[in-house]
């Protein structure tokens, strides 16, 4: 089974402008969605945010970390970890349904995960 497919839920959300699955240095492994170039600077760009709310996570023992949303006036932003090194990056416009991206994003991650481990 590919990516795409496992991820195709993702990509059908509405107001979905990127999707990228990427490791914890800030790689993107695989882009899809009308933006995806777009997508891969988010990654690079939020990586080492990542890395911090992790550790602060950890240092605050709140338990492993599955999700963040960054959310903004033009965009939001759901980062869902599909294992501890690699995660799911959504970039969702304005008038779109980020809701939706965070459930299908969880559901992906949850399918993603073996392929990871």
């Amino acid at each position: 089974m590919s990516f795409l497919s496992r991820v195709q839920a993702v990509t059908e959300c509405p107001g979905l402008l990127a999707l990228a699955i990427a490791d914890r240095e800030g790689i993107a492994v695989e882009s899809f969605g009308p933006q995806a170039a777009e997508a891969e600077e988010i990654v690079a760009e939020y990586t080492g945010f990542l890395r911090e709310v992790t550790a602060a996570n950890r240092e605050l023992k709140l338990g492993e970390l599955h999700q963040v949303v960054i959310t903004g006036s033009q965009r939001t932003i759901v980062v869902t970890f599909i294992t501890p090194d690699y995660f799911l990056f959504a970039v969702v416009d304005k008038d779109g349904n980020p809701g939706k991206a965070r459930f299908t994003s969880r559901v992906a991650a949850w399918n993603l995960r073996p392929e990871f481990l």
